[in-house]
């Protein structure tokens, strides 16, 4: 039986947070962590080793879903799927600094989701 990929979900609004998890799971997937706080991402990453990370770019805390993925991308290769309600043109500029990575606006299609996760992992699960 395949392994399931690992997803560390990085999201602010928790009713949001437990839909995607229940959206990721029923796609075959393993939610490893939610969190909220752009302070604990790093840690939560080193801690669980994600496959991907679903990040959406509004967090509490001192930095936003974008530095806490730039810090990731500092060391790691590991995928970031960023899920927010911003445009992609009002964040452009700084999400080129975590390249690659996909962008989708909220409200999204769980299919695009599922599409994009497949896409950035590089097979069919």
């Amino acid at each position: 039986m395949e392994k399931s990929a690992r997803v560390l979900i990085v999201e602010d609004e928790p009713i949001l947070a437990l839909e995607l998890k229940e959206d990721l799971v029923d796609m075959g997937f393993e939610v490893t962590e939610i969190v909220s706080d752009a302070d604990l991402v790093l840690p939560a990453f080193l801690r669980n080793r994600p496959d991907v990370v679903l990040m959406d770019i509004k967090l509490y805390g001192f930095q936003d879903g974008i530095d806490s993925a730039a810090r990731i991308r500092g060391f790691y290769k590991t995928p970031i799927v960023y899920l927010s309600s911003y445009s992609e043109a009002e964040v452009h500029e700084r999400l080129g600094k975590t390249a690659p990575y996909v962008y989708l606006q909220k409200p999204f299609d769980p299919r695009v989701l599922h599409n994009s996760l497949q896409s950035v992992l590089g097979s069919p699960r």
